[in-house]
C-alpha cells in the first residue's frame, strides 16, 4: 500500500510528488493523471518568485531558468485612461526574478523530476474510496479502461480547477464573483516587447486586464481575464473583446499591424484564492487550483500552487509518523496555508474590490508613478516577486496614492 496518492501531476502535484518521493521513498508515493506530458496547458505562462524558491529547495533551479522563455524583471502596467507606466524589480545584473516558459514546457520539465521521485501511472480517478467520513484511496480506471482501487493513508487532490476529488467530496462550487475566465493567444512579431511583463486595465472589462506576456523566439502570450459574474452582468464575449482591443486600442493596433497569431483562442477558468476553500478534511488535503488558490488580483497560480503542494507535503509527513489522519490534524494544513498566502491574497482582493469601484485609483495610481519617482520606488517594491507585494492593496499604501481616499 502507498502511503500517499496524488492525483494531478501539474505543478502542485509534481512539487508534491518530490517532496514526498525524496522523504518517503519512490514507491510509498503514488502519483496519478489521466495523461502524461508534454500537453499543452492554457495559461498565462508566468513564473516568479515562489516557483523558483522552490525549485532551488527541490535541486531543479538551473533546469527551471535554462527552459526557453523569457526573464521577467518587471511590470508595464496602464490604467483606464491609458496612460502607462514601466516599473521594475530589480536590475538587469540581477538573476532574473521570474519568468514567462510555456506551460507545455515547464509542466515537462517539473513531471520528469517528479518522475524520479515517484511512482507514476496514466490513470483516470472516477471516485473516492470512504470509510464512514475519511477518505480511504480512490477508484481509477487504467490505460486499458479497468478500474482499480488505489488505497493510501492520505490522498492528496491536485487536479485543478474541475477536482473529481473536490467534486465527490461534495464541496461546493466556486462563486462566480471568485471565478475568472480567461484567453490566450499565442502572436509572433508584436512589436515593442520588453524583459517586462504588460498588464493593460480595460476600462469596460476591469477588474479584468489584457495582457501580453514575452516568450522565447520573438512570441508572446495575449490574453484577457474577467470575473465570471462580471462578464455575465455587462454579456462580453471574451474573445471578441480581446480581439476588438487589438485591432482598436491605440495602445495595441499598432504594434499587432504585423503580428501573426500562432494559434485560435483558447479559454480557461481560474477559481480565485479570494474564496476559501475547504482544502482538508479525514485522510485528504487538496492544493493548487483544486484548492482555489488563483491570485484574485493577477490571476497568478503557479507559485501559489507550489507553494500549497510544499506545506501539504509537510502536514502529510507529520501525519504519517503519529499516524493521525484526522481532519482535526490535517487541518493545520489550511492554517499554515493562510498564514503564508493570506496577507497577499486580503490585500489583492482589496485592491481588485477598489478598481472595481474606482477605476479612477488606477489612473492616479500610474499618474502619479509617472510624476513621483519616490512613489514610483515605493510601487516597485510592492509588485509581484518583492518581498513587499501584500501591501499593495493596504490602507496605508491607498493613503499614499490618494490621501483623501474615501473608505469603501
Amino acid at each position: 500500500m502507498h502511503e500517499v496518492i496524488i492525483i494531478g501531476s501539474g505543478p502542485a502535484g509534481a512539487t508534491a510528488a518530490m517532496y514526498l518521493g525524496k522523504a518517503l521513498g519512490k514507491d510509498k508515493v503514488l502519483l496519478l493523471d489521466k495523461a502524461a506530458f508534454p500537453r499543452d496547458k492554457i495559461c498565462g505562462d508566468a513564473q516568479g518568485g515562489r516557483s523558483l524558491e522552490i525549485s532551488a529547495e527541490l535541486g531543479f533551479e538551473d533546469d527551471f531558468r535554462k527552459l526557453p522563455g523569457s526573464p521577467i524583471y518587471g511590470i508595464t502596467l496602464s490604467g483606464p485612461a491609458g496612460k502607462q507606466i514601466h516599473l521594475d524589480v530589480t536590475s538587469r545584473d540581477q538573476k532574473a526574478p521570474g519568468y514567462c516558459h510555456k506551460r507545455k514546457e515547464f509542466d515537462a520539465m517539473m513531471f520528469k523530476h517528479a518522475q524520479k521521485a515517484a511512482t507514476f501511472r496514466v490513470m483516470t480517478v472516477v471516485d473516492l474510496i470512504k470509510e464512514g467520513d475519511a477518505v480511504k484511496g480512490v477508484i481509477a480506471t487504467n490505460e486499458r479502461g479497468e478500474r482499480e482501487e488505489l488505497r493510501a493513508k492520505v490522498i492528496i487532490g491536485a487536479d485543478g480547477a474541475n477536482s473529481i476529488i473536490a467534486n465527490k467530496l461534495g464541496l461546493k462550487p466556486t462563486p462566480m464573483e471568485h471565478f475568472i475566465v480567461a484567453t490566450r493567444q499565442y502572436y509572433k512579431g508584436v512589436k515593442g516587447v520588453t524583459d517586462r511583463i504588460e498588464m493593460h486595465m480595460i476600462r469596460d472589462l476591469i477588474p479584468g486586464y489584457f495582457w501580453i506576456f514575452p516568450l522565447a523566439n520573438g512570441e508572446v502570450n495575449v490574453g484577457l481575464g474577467m470575473i465570471t459574474k462580471d462578464m455575465i452582468q455587462k454579456k462580453v464575449n471574451l474573445k471578441t473583446a480581446m480581439l476588438r482591443e487589438i485591432k482598436e486600442n491605440p495602445l495595441f493596433k499598432d504594434r499587432f499591424k504585423d503580428a501573426t497569431p500562432l494559434e485560435d483562442v483558447h479559454a480557461w477558468n481560474l477559481p480565485l484564492a479570494s474564496h476559501k476553500r475547504k482544502a482538508a478534511g479525514n485522510g485528504w488535503m487538496l492544493i493548487g487550483d483544486s484548492a482555489c488558490l488563483i491570485d484574485p488580483l493577477s490571476g497568478e497560480g503557479v507559485g501559489n500552487a507550489m507553494i500549497s503542494a510544499k506545506i501539504a507535503s509537510q502536514v502529510a509527513l507529520e501525519a504519517l509518523k503519529t499516524n493521525d489522519f484526522s481532519e482535526k490534524n490535517l487541518k493545520k494544513y489550511e492554517k499554515l496555508l493562510w498564514e503564508e498566502l493570506g496577507p497577499e491574497v486580503d490585500a489583492n482582493y482589496k485592491l481588485q474590490k477598489i478598481g472595481t469601484r474606482f477605476p479612477v485609483l488606477l489612473d492616479k495610481l500610474v499618474e502619479r508613478g509617472l510624476k513621483d519617482p519616490n512613489f514610483k520606488k515605493k510601487l516597485e517594491g510592492m509588485l509581484p516577486y518583492t518581498t513587499g507585494r501584500e501591501q499593495l492593496g493596504s490602507t496605508d499604501f491607498l493613503k499614499l496614492l490618494m490621501p483623501s481616499f474615501i473608505p469603501f
